[in-house]
């Protein structure tokens, strides 16, 4: 409990380090929101269309703004440029949906950008808390079954000009799936999360360490209690060793001696101060000493 490092007490010092390294394996841990994605969700903190700059003119975002109205649906429409390359099996635009999708969880999302392999066009992503307390749906009915219904409509209309189509016959499919659920309350998009923030992000690591910290002074008083029982112990033992000679005297000794009965007298109220859990050093010293 007093032992020190540096002029701290160890368990500081423990609790600190312990609680910085936990720190930062918990942060590293934390997925990492690439910067193209970051600008699409502050994108949509505005509203639910976020066209980039270099955008080519082949969505209306205001026509797309219409169509969706508050409908939990965002769109994203890029520039025409390489997206981060995908994953084996996805492709880089399908990737960068369900990334922004993670960011905006309640949401379906709608990308429009480049892909390797086929262009300019789009990507469908449903966030996986589509289905909430507030949007009490069955996600899966609008996931895959809902593109393929919007598809076989827009193939009709769209054009390499043209991708507006894509949108509206999406949602015109989306209010067909909720009629079809028979959902009670037509699902309304709900505010994009906050990002977390330096400070958050040094206070919950502050939380850590402090946490980290606390629990090592819980282990150093356990450890100091315990600790203490048992010096106690050893102390009492070594006591009663003393007296113990103290004791012996007592018994051999002349009692016509004149401090025999100051001796007696004591060493029966030192042994029931011990009983008592008294501290009796000091005065087995002085028993000690008047029997020398």
């Amino acid at each position: 409990m007093n032992k020190r490092l540096l002029g701290v007490p160890v368990w500081v010092v423990f609790g600190l380090v312990v609680g910085a390294l936990v720190g930062v394996a918990v942060y590293q841990k934390q997925p990492k929101v690439s910067s193209d994605v970051r600008a699409v969700v502050e994108g949509f903190r505005h509203g639910s269309v976020y066209v980039e700059r270099g955008a080519p003119p082949v969505v209306n975002p205001d026509r797309v703004r219409q169509v969706i109205g508050d409908r939990p649906i965002v769109v994203a429409i890029l520039a025409d440029r390489p997206l981060p390359p995908g994953r084996p099996l996805v492709r880089s635009r399908q990737k960068f949906c369900g990334d922004v999708a993670v960011q905006v969880p309640t949401n379906e999302v709608i990308i429009f950008g480049t892909d390797e392999k086929d262009g300019y066009g789009s990507a469908f992503c449903t966030g996986k808390q589509f289905s909430n307390p507030d949007n009490p749906v069955k996600a899966g009915n609008f996931d895959f079954p809902l593109i393929a219904a919007a598809e076989t409509a827009w193939k009709y209309r769209i054009s390499a000009t043209d991708l507006t189509p894509q949108v509206e016959e999406y949602v015109l499919a989306f209010d067909a799936q909720v009629s079809q659920d028979k959902v009670a309350t037509a699902p309304r998009r709900g505010a994009v999360p906050d990002k977390l923030a330096a400070g958050d992000v040094v206070l919950s690591l502050g939380g850590i360490v402090a946490a980290s910290v606390a629990l090592f002074f819980l282990f150093s008083v356990v450890g100091w209690f315990f600790g203490r029982e048992r010096r106690g112990n050893v102390r009492r033992l070594a006591l009663d060793a003393r007296l113990s000679k103290v004791g012996d005297y007592v018994l051999r000794a002349d009692p016509q001696q004149d401090k025999q009965a100051e001796v007696s007298r004591e060493y029966v109220l030192v042994l029931r101060a011990l009983e008592d859990g008294e501290d009796v050093g000091s005065r087995v010293k002085k028993l000690e000493r008047m029997i020398r």
